[in-house]
């Protein structure tokens, strides 16, 4: 797995260094778009890197307020966002201060007790297909099975504490918005158990930081349209951080520029496709 994400990022740089990046940032700039870039794990050098060559291509930094308000609907703007709030994501914020970003970190509490995204630990000890069907599990299966896999070892803390989030939240530029408890993969697990994980992010998320999420990010890109309409009607907008299920009236599929870390089909498919507009079904 790390020698496929080594490969990954070596030919999104060549991609890069063609031009594909930047071609698909000018598909990009039209009236309306939002481009949408997501982080997780990057280190702040690599984030200054995207929001240096952003600004140098004129795109505008705008909140997810200013998304959900349509105040971008005129501008070359791009949004970015941050998934899990990996330790990293603090070292980001002066970066986002400099380029004066704002940002939403989208945050899974049930995570964050833990220290650790339960498929992180897996990546470098399963192949793929050892480790995907457990998206169908039940949380505690599967946190049951990582613990099994990791053989007893101390699993390092890769994810801010929920002192590191309130911290996040407070800052000025940051939004901390809903990621589900677990990091569930939604279409995975029953309907109920899915709205469940939500509602007891919310909650939690709210005391937190005293602000109610207003966005909700399906673990792993995937949600289904019965899931969007539920969380409409908890008055929650649903966003989707890679590519894959769609339905209008959402963000549309956000999907990252190539990043270290990503595998050579996620980098790939960041850098050769364009990002939609608010609104558009894929």
């Amino acid at each position: 797995m790390r020698f496929r994400r080594q490969v990954g990022w070596c030919v999104a740089v060549a991609y890069a260094l063609a031009g594909a990046r930047r071609r698909a940032c000018a598909r990009c700039r039209v009236p309306g778009t939002i481009l949408p870039i997501v982080f997780h794990d990057s280190p702040a050098k690599e984030v200054e890197g995207v929001l240096a060559a952003l600004k140098k291509w004129g795109f505008r930094f705008v909140s997810s307020e200013d998304v959900l308000a349509g105040r971008a609907a005129d501008e070359n703007c791009a949004w970015i966002s941050f998934d899990d709030g990996w330790c990293e994501t603090a070292d980001a914020l002066p970066v986002l201060e400099r380029f004066n970003a704002p940002a939403s970190v989208f945050i899974a509490p049930g995570e964050t007790a833990r220290g650790w995204v339960w498929t992180d630990n897996l990546w470098n000890l399963l192949s793929d297909s050892e480790w995907h069907p457990w998206y169908a599990l039940p949380a505690e299966e599967r946190y049951a099975r990582v613990d099994a896999a990791w053989a007893g070892r101390v699993h390092p803390r890769r994810l801010l504490d929920e002192a590191g989030v309130r911290k996040l939240a407070a800052h000025p530029l940051v939004t901390v918005e809903n990621h589900f408890w677990t990091h569930p993969s939604a279409p995975h697990r029953p309907e109920a158990e899915v709205l469940d994980e939500l509602d007891r992010a919310q909650r939690t998320l709210t005391d937190w930081t005293g602000r109610a999420p207003r966005l909700a990010a399906y673990p792993f890109g995937r949600g289904t349209p019965s899931l969007d309409a539920a969380l409409r009607a908890r008055g929650l907008v649903p966003v989707y951080t890679r590519q894959g299920l769609v339905t209008a009236e959402t963000f549309g599929a956000s999907r990252n520029m190539a990043l270290a870390g990503m595998t050579r089909a996620e980098n790939l498919g960041r850098i050769l496709q364009a990002w939609p507009k608010v609104g558009v079904t894929l």
